[in-house]
């Protein structure tokens, strides 16, 4: 699954950002898991030369169950399965060539290993961190007696420079998943068309089963050269685009916000808001707000059912609490 994610959606942090870097992680886990699987795969077959032919099926059952990692993408899938199945044909006659194109294969996809996952995952762990962070700097900012103004002062310089931090990371992050998501495609094209090039080059013997590969070939070629060059524009405009949000105050107060009754997906208005429950324990709870309808809506996670506050808004009015220790407290009163 290939998911692009945009700047500005990673400065609020809302449920569908998360949901989103969630699902960014388990790919790229996923990803690692296969690859290494693949790596392994290729080391057995330049170790084992009397059983060469037994590991190489096993190389490539391992591209094709890579190929169906990629049922989004017509092109890896397609060539994947054409380049296994085409491989099966002329195993016999490979041999010595699998000191030459295998080696080459192991090489590209280990590096990609080694060093692009690793330091998504390095990235991955600061912006973990910074969250864990701002998390309790907005449950600390949000506890903060009225009375107490020295108490809120720290609170709220807290809450500033977790938050910088934390979108400061935030954008280092989507930087780096949106840079592997379209590195991965590169790497694993370039790793697998430099094994089907050496193997045409190389078998005399298997010239006639290859050849029929040749139009494919050469199509695959142009358009992963033009993959690189568009890839190659979207890492420049992406980074440039990163640099220049990264100049931007990303300190700003949340709790200015915009209403736009006429939003294309009907939400005219969201963001987190605390709720105090309504059991005897009155706890305050941080959930994901918004306004779609007409309705006040909450939800905890993305793909939770919202729960519905309030019917109708325009049947109610909205005053501040003064009842409560707490800052920044308002109800919402209904006709009933």
């Amino acid at each position: 699954m290939t998911v692009k994610l945009d700047f500005e959606e990673c400065l609020k942090d809302s449920p569908r950002f998360r949901a989103d870097i969630e699902v960014v992680q388990n790919d790229v886990s996923e990803l690692e898991t296969r690859l290494d699987k693949l790596v392994k795969q290729c080391q057995a077959m330049l170790e084992a030369g009397r059983v060469y032919c037994q590991t190489s099926k096993s190389f490539v059952n391992g591209l094709r169950e890579l190929g169906h990692q990629c049922p989004g993408d017509k092109m890896m899938e397609e060539c994947l399965d054409k380049f296994s199945r085409r491989l099966s044909d002329i195993l016999e006659a490979q041999g010595e060539v699998i000191e030459t194109t295998q080696k080459s294969v192991k090489m590209k996809l280990q590096t990609f290993v080694k060093e692009d996952v690793r330091r998504f995952k390095d990235v991955r762990k600061e912006f973990e961190r910074s969250s864990e962070t701002l998390e309790g700097a907005l449950a600390k900012n949000a506890q903060a007696p009225r009375g107490k103004q020295h108490e809120v002062e720290e609170a709220s310089n807290a809450l500033l420079n977790a938050r910088r931090t934390f979108r400061s990371e935030a954008l280092d992050y989507v930087l780096e998943i949106n840079v592997i998501e379209a590195k991965k495609k590169t790497d694993i094209l370039s790793a697998m068309l430099s094994m089907m090039e050496a193997q045409a080059q190389f078998f005399q013997h298997g010239h006639q089963s290859l050849s029929e590969l040749d139009e494919y070939r050469r199509k695959l070629n142009e358009e992963h050269t033009q993959f690189v060059l568009n890839s190659a524009r979207e890492k420049r405009d992406m980074e440039q685009r990163h640099a220049a949000i990264k100049k931007k105050d990303v300190s700003y107060d949340d709790s200015i916000m915009d209403f736009n009754a006429d939003a294309a997906n009907g939400i005219a208005m969201e963001g987190y808001l605390y709720k105090r429950a309504s059991n005897a324990f009155k706890t305050w709870s941080r959930r994901w707000f918004s306004i779609q309808k007409n309705q006040l809506v909450y939800q905890k996670k993305f793909k939770d059912q919202p729960t519905v506050v309030v019917e109708d808004l325009r049947l109610c009015t909205v005053k501040p609490s003064t009842e409560n220790e707490r800052r920044f407290c308002f109800e919402v009163v209904s006709p009933s």
